[in-house]
Formats: C-alpha cells, sequence, structure tokens
C-alpha cells in the first residue's frame, strides 16, 4: 500500500495532462512470468513490451507487488515514456529495496544512454558484465560504448597532437584509456608524459595498471619505484624493490635500495608493528586489519555502537579492528572474540571475502568504483563452482582485484602475502571515482 501511495503522488507530480511521444529505442527485459503471482504486474508489464506505457501504468497502479520490482515497473514505464528523473528515482528506489536488481541497473543503464551520459552507462555495464558474462544485452552495450568512446577520443587526441595542445592531447589519450585499459600502448605513453613533467602521483597511476598485465616488467617497477621515492612513499617502494629483488636475485644495488628504505621507513611515526608487515612473508587477521584501516581510514564510517570485542587489548590495531568489525566488514568468532591470538594467517581465501565486504562496504558508503572486466571472463579452475564463496572469487578475478597465478590456479587455501595484500588494496583505491 506504502508503494502505491507513493506511485499515487508521482504520477500527480508528472502533469500528465501532456501527451508523451512514446520511445521504441529502449530495451524492456524479458520477465519471467512465471516468478510471478500478481496478474496486474504481468499485465503490466506485457503493456510496456508492447509498447503501451500509460496502459502499464495503470495495471501497476493496481498491482499487490510491495518491493523492488513494482518500482522497476514503474521505472520502465517512465523511461519509455522519456521521463527521465521519474525512471531514475524508481531504478534508485528499486536498488535501495534489493541492490542486486539486475533490471533496475539495466533501467538506469538505459537511461544514461538516452541522455548521451555514457560514462556511466559504461561504469554501469563494466560492472555487470563481471556478474552476469552470459547476458547477451549488456556485453553488446558493453562493447559498443567501449568502441566508440575509444574510437573517439582517439580521434580527438590525434588533432590536438596536430595543434600541439599537450594537455588536451593526454587528457584525450586518458580518456581513451578509460574505455579500453587493454591498450597498454596507450597507459604507457601517458605514464612517460607525466614522468617527465614531474607529476609522480599520475604517472604511478599508469605504471600500477601496466604492471598488472605485465608484473614483471623491470623498466616500468624501476621508475614506479622511483616515483614512490620521490612522494615519500617509503611503504610502496619497499614492496616494488622487493618485486624487484624477487626478479634480480643478488642485486647489490636493490639489496642495498630495500636496506636504506628500511631506515627511511623506521623513522615515520607509525607503530612498528605496521612497519613490520611490509618485510613478512604473510600476513595475520591484526595485520589486515591495519592495513584496510590505514589505507581506507577516511571512508571508515562508524555511526553506531562499537563492537565489544575481548582479545584485542593492547593491539596495535586496536581502533581499526573495532572500526571493520562494527562496519561488518571483518567477522568477530561466536565468542566475541578477534582471534588475536590464533596466529592464524590469513589465506586468499579469506583474503578475498574480507576484501568483498570491503567493496561492498565503500559503494553503500557512496563511492563509485571504476571495475575493469576482463576481454574473456575466467572461470577459476581450482575453484568449484558449489563453493561458498565462489562467486566472491570470480568477482574479484574478472573485476582485476586479485589474480590468479602461473598455472591459472587462485589457490584459495595458500596464505597470501602482504605484497599481494597491498596490491589489491592500491588497485582498490586507484578505482575509486573522485
Amino acid at each position: 500500500m506504502r508503494l502505491f501511495m507513493a506511485f499515487i503522488l508521482v504520477l500527480f507530480l508528472t502533469g500528465c495532462s501532456r501527451v508523451i511521444q512514446v520511445r521504441t529505442d529502449i530495451n524492456i527485459p524479458e520477465l519471467n512470468s512465471s516468478e510471478y503471482h500478481d496478474s496486474y504486474y504481468i499485465d503490466g508489464w506485457k503493456s510496456l513490451k508492447a509498447g503501451d506505457p500509460k496502459q502499464a501504468i495503470e495495471y501497476f497502479e493496481k498491482s499487490n507487488l510491495e518491493d523492488d520490482k513494482l518500482y522497476v515497473g514503474f521505472g520502465y514505464a517512465f523511461l519509455a515514456q522519456n521521463k527521465l528523473n521519474l525512471a531514475r528515482r524508481n531504478f534508485k528506489l528499486a536498488l535501495e529495496l534489493n541492490p542486486d536488481s539486475l533490471n533496475a541497473e539495466l533501467g538506469l543503464a538505459s537511461m544514461y544512454e538516452l541522455m548521451k551520459d555514457k560514462e556511466n552507462a559504461f561504469k554501469i555495464y563494466s560492472r555487470l558484465l563481471i556478474k552476469y558474462p552470459d547476458n547477451i544485452w549488456i556485453k553488446v552495450r558493453y562493447e559498443y560504448i567501449k568502441s566508440t568512446q575509444t574510437e573517439y577520443f582517439l580521434r580527438k587526441a590525434e588533432a590536438f597532437k596536430i595543434e600541439n595542445r599537450d594537455k588536451k592531447y593526454i587528457q584525450s589519450l586518458e580518456n581513451a584509456s578509460k574505455y579500453s585499459p587493454e591498450i597498454i600502448d596507450l597507459k604507457l605513453k601517458i605514464a612517460d608524459f607525466y614522468y617527465k613533467a614531474g607529476e609522480y602521483e599520475k604517472s604511478s597511476l599508469y605504471y600500477e595498471e601496466i604492471l598488472e598485465k605485465f608484473p614483471n616488467k623491470e623498466d616500468i617497477l624501476f621508475k614506479l619505484a622511483e616515483n614512490y621515492e620521490r612522494m615519500k612513499k617509503i611503504d610502496s617502494a619497499i614492496i616494488v624493490y622487493k618485486r624487484l629483488a624477487e626478479l634480480k636475485p643478488g642485486d647489490i644495488n636493490i639489496t642495498n635500495k630495500i636496506n636504506d628504505l628500511k631506515v627511511k621507513f623506521y623513522e615515520i611515526k607509525l607503530p612498528l608493528k605496521f612497519k613490520n608487515i611490509f618485510f613478512k612473508d604473510d600476513i595475520s587477521r591484526e595485520d589486515l586489519a591495519a592495513l584496510i584501516g590505514y589505507y581506507f581510514d577516511k571512508y571508515l564510517t562508524v555511526e553506531k555502537t562499537p563492537l565489544i570485542i575481548t582479545d584485542i587489548t593492547g593491539s596495535y590495531a586496536k581502533d581499526y579492528i573495532i572500526k571493520l568489525c562494527t562496519l561488518n566488514i571483518m567477522k568477530l568468532r561466536a565468542d566475541h572474540s578477534f582471534g588475536r591470538f590464533k596466529n592464524i594467517k590469513i589465506t586468499r581465501g579469506d583474503f578475498a571475502v574480507v576484501i568483498h565486504s570491503l567493496i561492498m562496504y565503500l559503494e553503500n558508503y557512496g563511492l563509485d568504483i571504476r571495475f575493469t572486466p576482463y576481454e574473456n571472463i575466467v572461470e577459476p579452475p581450482d575453484i568449484s563452482p558449489l563453493h561458498k564463496n565462489y562467486k566472491i572469487i570470480k568477482f574479484l578475478i574478472n573485476s582485476q582485484i586479485m589474480r590468479l597465478d602461473a598455472e591459472n590456479k587462485f589457490n584459495s587455501t595458500l596464505n597470501i602475502s602482504p605484497a599481494e595484500a597491498f596490491t589489491s588494496i592500491k588497485k582498490i583505491l586507484n578505482s575509486i571515482e573522485q
């Protein structure tokens, strides 16, 4: 009844006396009528498919549904009448009730396309393609926007290059790279441009993305490490030099550099145990809480009574543990302990669950996270589809937050290294749209 009254008010505010041109260039998803027991809703959807949104609204008004699906129905009816603000409002309301409503997400994406806002439409299709890789409509729209926008910005870049307008040239390359992040040459041009211009923060972002594709590219690793040093990001520089030490064992210059950085790092005013994380082979739950808490602190807002946790007195990460557990990003044990003294290391599977909870929290916090799906959806071969965390692991792999090993295995039971954890954390930070 509450939904019904809300829509009576919405319809009143629209001023429906005007003749509205019906849009025929939008995709109305198929409705599996066997899942519904409300004939008015089914008839409303049939009217939508037949191109009669006004009739659809009349049916939806009579429906007894009181969940996200009714908002979705009204959303598409308004979309078909080109009432985009009302459509947006209803799709958003549907997602508040059911964040996993595929039809609401598709409705928003269609709305953004009608508004010529291809950037926001592409964001939605990018995220949905990871979750629904077999959905042909999502894939077609994703590929269409990707190809047309990449071509558009590359043409603009070429024109600006001829005119010697360097700033506009690089901005156009950056826009093209957003739509086609797999084109490494684009990233390299942008990264080197900013590197030479002394804009180390910007160049580092692109070097990091190149290394996601080519993790052993030594020249890029050296440039990135140099950038981090110049920005006084000693923790990040140490991680990179440790990777170089693995690629060039016995290199005395790299060993000396790591030792020099250790001295600088230990001069920073941070708890000693936190600093030691970066020199470990694996990490504990306490360490993971410290890493997430430290790098995402400005987003961790606790508005309810903090949880009481029995075993964290004296922990260097105490405040972060309380925040993360209260926000449900990390879980407590049945006895309200954190497991600090269990000396249990974080496995890749454990890490996947925590990092996925972090992403969900950040999105609910109101942040836009730009996910970059693989060109071809990857199935983790060593994880059964029946595994309780299969969907989470598959999502993180295909959004390139976590990676498979050289043998294309996920290895959920292996301990995660500080470098791996740090890389995933950086990836999420870099993917937050500012």
